[in-house]
């Protein structure tokens, strides 16, 4: 009996002892490369990411560098600006690679921050046309994005937080879902014969889903003047907004209740129901009030 234990309790300690000293010389060499990119100069390291950016029309510079451990970079006071356009500073960028995120193919993470607002997206490996995307957005208002993504006079928005998921099919064709809150919605209302130039939705909330490069609204909520407004619609293009089409179709619940029907009385003073069209693109937007 001791012949055959023998090896076999030696084999087995030998094994043992191999599992650590592999993860020792893993965590070396990961420390080894971590402080190898470390001491590269500034503009070695941001040379990747200003390259993608670049092929997107889009310029970035950041005063402060430095590397988040394992595999990552952050830049504080950054500014990215498309080509020509103005500026949109950033407290700070952080791009990084997070193994943790292959559980769900997505491991390539980018973060924004600006005071109180954020956008986050997860992406599978191909970063410059990527399969998978995961987009998160907090507090981002349309003064924050100003720079990347300019709107008509009297259009503005605050997004208290939305999420936003998708898949690119092997024919090109995008799929996904999503939900989002707003605290305002606004948007001019061109009609000469309106009593108001622009409309202002509060509280609302969204419901949506894509198809084939197209955000389909299956449910809006929210609130005009106190009155209760709920409806459908869809933004076609929406990855490219100055090609995007809008159209949403509103119902004003309760028409006589709140301010709103102070516009009964100057436009439609038989009217019992009221509707609202928002037409246009995302980046210029127009309501139309309709009486009935």
């Amino acid at each position: 009996g001791s012949r055959t234990g023998g090896p076999l309790r030696s084999s087995g300690f030998a094994r043992g002892r191999r599992l650590p000293a592999a993860l020792g010389i893993f965590l070396f060499a990961l420390v080894s490369l971590f402080a190898f990119l470390y001491t590269l100069p500034k503009e070695t390291v941001l040379s990747p990411l200003r390259s993608a950016l670049a092929d997107r029309g889009l310029e970035f510079g950041c005063e402060e560098t430095g590397f988040v451990f394992p595999l990552g970079l952050r830049c504080g006071n950054a500014v990215i600006s498309p080509r020509g356009g103005s500026p949109l500073s950033l407290d700070t960028v952080v791009a990084a690679w997070e193994w943790t995120g292959l559980f769900q193919w997505l491991p390539f993470h980018l973060r924004a921050v600006r005071g109180p607002a954020s956008v986050d997206i997860r992406t599978s490996p191909m970063i410059s046309n990527p399969g998978k995307v995961r987009l998160r957005l907090l507090r981002v208002g349309s003064e924050d994005l100003g720079a990347l993504f300019p709107t008509s006079a009297g259009t503005g928005f605050l997004i208290d937080s939305a999420e936003l998921q998708w898949k690119r099919a092997g024919n090109g064709s995008i799929s996904g879902a999503g939900e989002g809150s707003l605290s305002w919605l606004r948007f001019p209302i061109p009609a000469e014969n309106s009593p108001v130039t622009e409309a202002e939705l509060r509280d609302v909330r969204l419901k949506f889903s894509i198809r084939e490069g197209t955000l389909l609204i299956s449910s809006l909520t929210g609130t005009y003047e106190g009155a209760d407004v709920e409806g459908t619609g869809e933004i076609s293009r929406f990855l490219t907004p100055s090609r995007s089409a809008v159209t949403f179709h509103l119902r004003i619940r309760n028409p006589m209740e709140g301010r709103i029907a102070t516009l009964f009385n100057l436009v439609a003073k038989n009217a019992k129901n009221a509707t609202l069209r928002i037409n246009g693109t995302l980046q210029a937007p127009a309501g139309e009030f309709q009486f009935f």
